[in-house]
């Protein structure tokens, strides 16, 4: 059977030397998988002259441009997901100016001053679960990426030969998100009160972001359309001995990505930095209290940007997909139409036949729902859940999730609530977050080496037991800090600063290094494990259950901290400042209980993550459908030998 090849408008590439090994049931492959990339075939003219030279069929080609291509895919999936993770500090910061407005008029009510303090703190703790119930609605934008294989056999069964077979999605589903986020900004703006404090204060306890939340949910579902053809086109585009560093890829693009929206935009958006900063840098002229970007413009500027990119790969980046037969120009060489067979040469027939007859024989070849049908691959992909070895997998991925929880979604929301300013969160990611994000994969790779799970569950050992410490931690001493003490335990300024920001580096970059190396491992093994006769929907479904076990927790946790937390009751002392008692954090209280509910997974579950790392590939195959291949590669074999 033919095997799918991409070319790239590059150089000539280089070599793998065969590999070598034990014995296999069929003829041993080589990497002339086609070699999946070529450039230097590309335009040969067979019409003149002698034929052209065969290409080494142990040849390794050069997969550098490729992973370049991989990369630029992955930063583009990553800043929808970077501008939604800043939009809770927004809803905080409104939080924060609503909270500060109220308490100005209770101050200088013409009331009593203890019925005025009354009703502030009665408002104060009505805003405080209003916005932490807005932060449980907004957190299901990212589903989207959780139900993706709803969708994912239509996007691999349908789509133009002539355009490519992931670029007929990849190219207008990215051209939509950057219109969207482009038409779109300032209505984000608009939603979230940010472009008129009266009109935010107005409407001061409604707190609506079901707009805000259903435009990042169409978002989330481009990109995560996006994602299903990136990941089957990088199980294609990269050489099978590097397919393996398509996930580091995943891991750096989307960091990359997320980083440079996320990051650029809380960084550019903070007045006091842009003030202090930007603005002297940049020899602009002052504007005391306004950023120096809007949410509006970032989110203008970003989808400006994803639509160039999204231009020059559709305009420069040639796919060859050799697994679509009838020509199409989808094959290397001129083309002149399907009847045509002057210029309609692909890579196949410039092979020798003994390596024509063992790439049909070869076993790694991806049906999909391309060659099978919609229907019969969602038949498969029943039979694959049905599989004991991935219904503990995905037993595994939607509950490990739960006892992190605060730390993912909570931690810098409640740092920002007791004095954390957004510019010290903008400088820490990529000052520590993001180097970690990129480093940390390809160093755990090397350590960890085909040990996958060993490596996460090193991580996840960590993650609930001295990463939560380390958090609850600088939590404490960023509110003794940077609240009314001034201080940690009493310490002078000088120790308890250092101390302060100690524990905020450590929890910070603790919680990347688990997070990359459980990220990377978990794709690793995804990409080692997965059925090559299904490989891009297997993919897709391991990556929907590990996306859902990261989604439903976050809507769950923000609620419970709405619901448990408890406003302290403030009044107004004699000297007219605001003295505030009792109230209650339930930030702590569930750590704790999290922690717990950690370990007891690690007893329980730790078991079950080390029995599927040794189970053998066959368990992870459903082989339906083996018996007809077998018998339709028997029959084309002998009508090539007659």
């Amino acid at each position: 059977m033919k095997r799918r090849g991409y070319s790239y408008m590059g150089g000539e590439s280089p070599a793998p030397a065969p590999s070598s090994g034990g014995e296999m049931k069929r003829p041993p492959k080589t990497h002339l998988d086609v070699p999946r990339t070529t450039s230097s075939i590309v335009g040969d003219d067979t019409r003149g002259g002698g034929p052209p030279a065969a290409p080494d069929p142990y040849a390794d080609h050069d997969d550098r441009f490729n992973y370049a291509l991989l990369l630029a895919l992955y930063t583009l999936q990553g800043i929808p997901m970077g501008l939604s993770a800043s939009i809770p500090f927004l809803i905080q910061q409104r939080v924060q100016m609503l909270a500060h407005h109220a308490g100005a008029a209770a101050a200088t009510a013409a009331d009593a001053a203890s019925h005025a303090a009354g009703s502030h703190a009665h408002s104060l703790a009505e805003l405080t679960k209003t916005a932490y119930n807005a932060q449980a609605i907004f957190a299901l934008c990212s589903w989207p990426f959780s139900l993706k294989l709803l969708w994912a056999p239509i996007v691999d069964a349908c789509f133009s030969k002539r355009f490519g077979r992931r670029k007929s999605w990849l190219v207008p589903i990215q051209l939509i998100a950057g219109a969207l986020m482009v038409g779109g900004s300032d209505y984000v703006e608009q939603e979230l009160g940010l472009d008129n404090a009266a009109a935010a204060v107005e409407g001061a306890n409604s707190m609506d972001v079901q707009g805000v939340t259903f435009f990042f949910f169409t978002l989330y579902f481009l990109m995560a359309t996006q994602d299903i053809a990136v990941d089957g086109w990088a199980l294609t585009m990269l050489s099978k001995k590097n397919r393996g560093k398509g996930p580091i890829c995943n891991s750096i693009g989307q960091n990359i990505g997320y980083f440079l929206s996320y990051v650029g935009f809380l960084a550019l958006n903070d007045p006091e930095s842009s003030e202090n900063l930007w603005r002297p840098l940049l020899r602009l002229p002052s504007k005391p209290g306004v950023g120096l970007v809007s949410l509006g413009g970032f989110v203008r500027f970003m989808g400006t940007f994803m639509l160039v990119i999204t231009v020059l790969v559709g305009l420069f980046k040639r796919e060859i997909d050799m697994s679509i037969e009838g020509g199409d120009c989808m094959t290397v060489g001129a083309c002149y139409g399907n009847g045509g067979t002057a210029g309609n040469t692909d890579l196949e027939t410039l092979l020798p036949k003994k390596q024509r007859e063992e790439e049909d024989d070869d076993e790694d070849h991806e049906i999909d729902a391309y060659e099978i049908g919609i229907m019969e691959t969602y038949h498969r992909l029943w039979a694959v859940v049905k599989l004991p070895a991935v219904q503990s997998l995905i037993l595994i991925l939607l509950t490990y999730r739960l006892p992190c929880a605060l730390s993912d979604n909570v931690k810098f929301l409640k740092a920002v609530e007791f004095g954390l300013s957004k510019q010290t969160t903008a400088l820490l990611s990529p000052t520590i977050i993001l180097p970690l994000g990129i480093l940390v994969p390809i160093i755990g790779t090397k350590i960890w080496h085909g040990s996958p799970l060993k490596q996460f569950m090193f991580a996840y050992k960590f993650r609930v037991t001295c990463v939560a410490l380390v958090d609850v931690l600088m939590l404490l001493a960023t509110r003794s800090f940077l609240g009314d003490s001034g201080s940690i335990l009493g310490w002078g300024h000088g120790a308890s600063r250092l101390l302060f920001w100690a524990l905020l580096i450590a929890s910070t970059a603790f919680q990347a290094i688990v997070h990359s190396l459980q990220f990377n491992s978990q794709m690793t093994f995804f990409a080692h494990r997965v059925d090559p006769a299904i490989g891009g929907s297997y993919m897709t479904l391991l990556n929907t259950f590990a996306n859902l076990g990261g989604t439903w927790p976050s809507s769950v946790i923000m609620w419970l901290i709405g619901q448990y937390t408890v406003a302290p009751d403030c009044k107004m002392g004699d000297d007219g400042a605001e003295v505030c008692t009792g109230g209650r954090d339930a930030y702590f209280p569930l750590q704790m209980a999290l922690s717990a509910l950690g370990c007891l997974w690690i007893f329980f579950m730790g078991k079950r993550v080390m029995h599927i790392a040794e189970l053998p590939d066959d368990a992870w195959r459903t082989h339906i459908g083996e018996e007809e291949e077998d018998e339709l590669q028997e029959i084309k074999k002998g009508g090539k030998h007659a």
